[in-house]
C-alpha cells in the first residue's frame, strides 16, 4: 500500500514538473540562409558567426541575424509567420513562447535595413509585435513590409491585410494598399502601387509637383538617371504629362530628384514643368543606391513582386548572375 501511494506520489510530481515546463516552454525560430552574405549573432555573445547558403540554425530569443550587401534569410515562426530579411538589415529576436494552447507569443525588433512579414495562420498568434525604431506594429495580418533607415525614419507597406500602428500613444490601423513613413511623429497615409517601393513614403501633400515635359523636338519621354548627369546609368523613362514628384535638386538647379520604381533618380531641369514648388530642398548630387537582390528564388519572389514588382517592371532592382 505504501509503494503504491510513493509512486502515486512521484507520478503526480512528475506530471507536475511536465505541466510547468510545458506553461513554461520557449521554442526557437528557424532561419535558412538563401543568399551569401548572412552571418548570426547568439544571445549574450559578441561573435558574429557566417553562415553559409542553404544553412538552417535555430533562431531564439536574444540572437541576432545581420545581412550585408547582397544576404538574405528567410526566419519561419513555427507555422504561424515567416519573414524575408533583405540585404544590409539587422533583425533581433526580443520573445518567443508557446502558450499553453499552442500559440506563438511573438515580439521581434528590425533594427535597420529592410524585411518582409507573411502571416501564415494568424490563428497560431497569441501575439505578434514588430518594433522599428519609430513606430510599433501590431495585429497584422497576412502581407507587409518595413524598412529602417536608423536615426531617421521607419516606413510600413501593407500588400495584404492590415497593421496597427502606435508611437508615443497615438495609434491607427493601415489597410493593403498603402504605407506610411513615421519619424517624429505617424506621416501621411500614402497610396502605394508595385513597382512603386519604399521611396514613394517621402511624398507628402506639400511635396512639390512636376509635369514631365521632354522639350526635344520629337521626344515623347524624359529619361530618369541613377545620378545627376548624362553619364550616369540610365534607369528607365517618364512619359511626357506624368505627375512626378520633387523631392530635392543639386546646388545648380540642372537636376531634379525624384522617387522612382523602388528607389530614386534624377531628372533633368528642362525636361519637367514645376508646379507651385516653394524651397525646394538642395540635396547631395550623388548617384543614388538601388538595394536590390541577387538570383531570388521562386518562393522568395511571392514575398518580393507585391512590394517591388516584377523583374521586368523594376529591372535594376533584380540581379541574375
Amino acid at each position: 500500500m505504501h509503494l503504491r501511494l510513493r509512486l502515486l506520489f512521484l507520478l503526480i510530481v512528475f506530471l507536475s514538473v511536465q505541466a510547468l515546463a510545458k506553461a513554461q516552454q520557449r521554442i526557437a525560430a528557424v532561419v535558412e540562409i538563401t543568399y551569401q552574405g548572412v552571418a548570426l549573432q547568439r544571445a549574450n555573445t559578441e561573435v558574429w558567426l557566417p553562415l553559409p547558403v542553404g544553412a538552417q540554425a535555430p533562431f531564439g530569443i536574444g540572437d541576432t541575424l545581420r545581412t550585408d550587401k547582397t544576404g538574405r534569410a528567410l526566419l519561419t515562426f513555427g507555422e504561424a509567420a515567416e519573414t524575408l530579411l533583405l540585404p544590409n538589415s539587422e533583425y533581433h529576436l526580443d520573445t518567443l513562447e508557446q502558450t499553453d494552447n499552442e500559440q506563438l507569443t511573438l515580439s521581434v525588433r528590425l533594427i535597420t535595413g529592410r524585411s518582409i512579414q507573411h502571416i501564415l495562420d494568424a490563428s497560431q498568434l497569441a501575439s505578434y509585435q514588430l518594433n522599428l525604431q519609430h513606430m510599433t506594429l501590431q495585429q497584422p495580418t497576412l502581407l507587409f513590409a518595413t524598412q529602417v533607415e536608423r536615426d531617421f525614419a521607419s516606413d510600413v507597406i501593407i500588400a495584404q491585410g492590415s497593421v496597427e500602428l502606435s508611437q508615443n500613444g497615438s495609434t491607427m490601423t493601415l489597410q493593403a494598399g498603402s504605407g506610411l513613413r513615421a519619424a517624429d511623429t505617424l506621416g501621411e497615409i500614402i497610396s502605394i502601387t508595385p513597382p512603386q517601393g519604399f521611396s514613394f513614403l517621402a511624398v507628402t501633400s506639400a511635396t512639390c509637383r512636376a509635369i514631365i515635359n521632354a522639350t526635344i523636338p520629337g521626344e515623347t519621354s524624359v529619361a530618369v538617371r541613377l545620378g545627376p548627369g548624362e553619364g550616369y546609368l540610365n534607369l528607365g523613362i517618364i512619359p511626357n504629362d506624368t505627375q512626378v514628384a520633387i523631392l530635392g535638386k543639386t546646388d545648380d538647379g540642372f537636376r531634379y530628384l525624384t522617387p522612382y520604381l523602388s528607389s530614386f533618380g534624377w531628372l533633368i531641369a528642362n525636361g519637367i514643368i514645376l508646379q507651385s514648388c516653394d524651397n525646394i530642398p538642395i540635396v547631395p548630387a550623388a548617384a543614388q543606391v538601388i538595394n536590390g537582390v541577387t538570383n531570388p528564388q521562386s518562393f522568395e519572389m511571392d514575398l518580393l513582386v507585391p512590394f517591388f514588382g516584377t523583374p521586368s517592371q523594376n529591372i535594376r532592382f533584380y540581379n541574375y548572375e
